[in-house]
């Protein structure tokens, strides 16, 4: 093994021998780009010394487009579906604008400014962090077959959660979105919503055998796809899969429901696909998350409420319970947090009213009480 530093203009490189290959073709690797003989000097002593302890990777002219492609494949066996399903998605993105590069060409610099990038297109951080969770992953694998020497993600921060401004409605809104929904088909899923701090995914995959009709005690079991198409039984923590109380006030509503879908039934006869759900189509089948969506959006416009989200529903529960005075870790295991951090991190902030309340506590414990001894001593 011999190996030598040369200058090419003002800049200097190394070139080091590392004997031939299978077909007696000679191998070497170079580096260039070095400001001085002595940075150049100092790499190549580096490159050696691995060389001789056996640590040295030689770089891999496989694409990242190409080896993405294979390990995504490799991975549908060994993950969960929905863990799959956000790789695939994410490399929508990442193949698109690093897939060209050989392996050995993806740098630290080159992850960094593709994120930087994908930020400057207004992602979501959810997407951020499934596009981070990709490259991280996918090259920590490289790492462990030989293809490169280290994972150039593993100096880069995961992309930031934006803490973003809550939009929920008051109590009075909620229910004027309510009693316009009346008589609607999703009119359920917009109660539970409200009521219990449910996802979209959770209440559409709810079914009857997990609701005692008596105590009012439900069960999360299951998730519905985002197309409508599938349920899953796997939680994203095993906080998800969890009980709560719904209030007595909806057990009516729901023995009123479960009448509705018994009628459907009977009137579809074999054409009906049981699948116990208590949100379902005539048929039986899962309703489209999207339908919901455009039917939540109809009725906001024809009610005249101020505009919300689905998910928006769900922090409008838990500001209700937070006014409430409800302990924080009661809310945490309802919404099915993983810890009382997520929660606190996410629901942090008060609504004005709370911080009003908040000073008036303050005043009635401070000043008010201290006037009443001072008045009590005169």
């Amino acid at each position: 093994m011999a190996g030598s530093v040369r200058k090419d203009g003002s800049k200097w490189y190394y070139v080091l021998e590392l004997g031939v290959d299978e077909n007696g073709k000679r191998k070497q690797k170079k580096q260039r780009g070095f400001k001085t003989k002595k940075e150049a000097q100092e790499a190549l002593t580096k490159a050696e010394s691995e060389v001789l302890n056996g640590t040295y990777v030689e770089p891999s002219k496989l694409l990242l487009g190409d080896y993405l492609n294979s390990w995504l494949e490799t991975k549908k066996h060994s993950v969960k579906e929905q863990t799959w399903l956000s790789y695939n998605y994410a490399a929508k993105k990442v193949i698109p604008k690093l897939g060209r590069l050989q392996l050995r060409q993806v740098t630290s610099p080159a992850v960094q400014k593709f994120l930087n990038e994908m930020r400057e297109l207004n992602l979501s951080d959810s997407y951020m962090r499934k596009l981070y969770a990709l490259l991280y992953s996918s090259l920590a694998s490289a790492v462990k077959m030989g293809l490169i020497a280290k994972n150039p993600a593993e100096v880069i921060d995961p992309p930031r959660i934006r803490r973003k401004e809550l939009f929920v409605w008051d109590t009075d809104t909620a229910w004027a979105f309510l009693e316009a929904a009346r008589g609607d088909r999703s009119y359920m899923a917009f109660l539970l919503a409200l009521t219990t701090g449910m996802r979209q995914a959770e209440i559409l995959a709810l079914r009857w055998r997990d609701i005692d009709l008596e105590t009012g005690l439900l069960t999360i079991r299951q998730t519905l796809s985002h197309d409508g198409k599938k349920f899953y039984s796997e939680a994203k923590n095993k906080q998800s899969l969890r009980s709560l109380y719904v209030p007595e006030e909806i057990l009516p509503e729901l023995l009123k429901q479960r009448r509705l879908v018994v009628a459907e039934r009977l009137a579809a006869g074999n054409e009906y696909i049981d699948h116990d759900l208590v949100i379902c189509t005539r048929k039986g089948t899962p309703v489209n998350p999207r339908n919901v969506l455009r039917t939540m959006y109809r009725i906001i416009k024809q009610s005249g409420v101020t505009e919300l989200t689905f998910h928006g529903q769900r922090h409008t529960h838990v500001t209700m319970l937070l006014a409430e005075n409800v302990n924080i870790k009661i809310i945490a295991e309802r919404l099915g947090h993983s810890t009382t951090r997520v929660t606190l991190d996410t629901y942090g902030h008060v609504t004005p009213g709370m911080q009003k309340e908040a000073a008036a506590g303050t005043s009635r414990a401070m000043f008010k009480n201290r006037q009443q001894q001072t008045q009590n001593v005169v």
